[in-house]
């Protein structure tokens, strides 16, 4: 049986390093260690490249809006200076706070791949620690031993995955928090 592939390197080594747990919890209906890992796959890198992209698209909206401006300073010295003014001051402003959100997306993307990425890690590490220190009643339950002793634990090492990987995806509410700001536009531009 192959292990599974994840986006995320650290989350395939923990499910191959979670490999016999998971044939040990099969056998006596214990929950999947290595399914519950998929409730906290990513992919750091991809976002990253989202984020640069966002960074990349700011930068163009701040030139965008230098040359708006320049080409207002040139046209407000006509006729009706006053009335382009104010609304050149208007669009060239919505500009400007556009090219900040995207700024600010960006910088975003980058914290939440990096905490993503820590996150996964630090959660892969946990849980190949639980595994291992079950093992030995892992191997026991492979060989055919059904004893109390060797289910619990096997059962309790389980469990403790599945908690510790559900507690890692709690500690992200806060990372979720931080984007529904992000959910409406912040400039409707004219």
């Amino acid at each position: 049986m192959t292990s599974p592939v994840f986006e995320h390197p650290a989350l395939t080594a923990a499910a191959s390093s979670l490999a016999s747990l998971r044939a040990a919890a099969g056998r006596i209906g214990a929950p999947d260690p290595v399914a519950a890992l998929r409730h906290l796959d990513c992919s750091p890198p991809s976002i990253s490249a989202s984020a640069s992209a966002v960074d990349s698209g700011a930068l163009l909206v701040t030139s965008a809006s230098a040359e708006f401006r320049a080409g207002v300073e040139h046209a407000e010295t006509g006729g009706s200076a006053e009335t382009f003014g104010i609304w050149a001051d208007t669009v060239d402003g919505q500009y400007a706070a556009a090219a900040r959100a995207a700024a600010a997306t960006a910088a975003l993307g980058a914290r939440i791949a990096a905490e993503l990425d820590t996150v996964a890690v630090s959660t892969s590490t946990q849980v190949c620690e639980l595994a291992a220190a079950a093992s030995a009643s892992v191997s026991a339950v492979l060989a055919g031993d059904r004893s109390a002793e060797v289910v619990s634990t096997v059962s309790s090492a389980c469990t403790a995955v599945v908690r510790t990987v559900f507690a890692q995806i709690a500690s992200l509410s806060l990372l979720a928090a931080e984007l529904e700001p992000l959910t409406s536009p912040v400039v409707e531009l004219s």
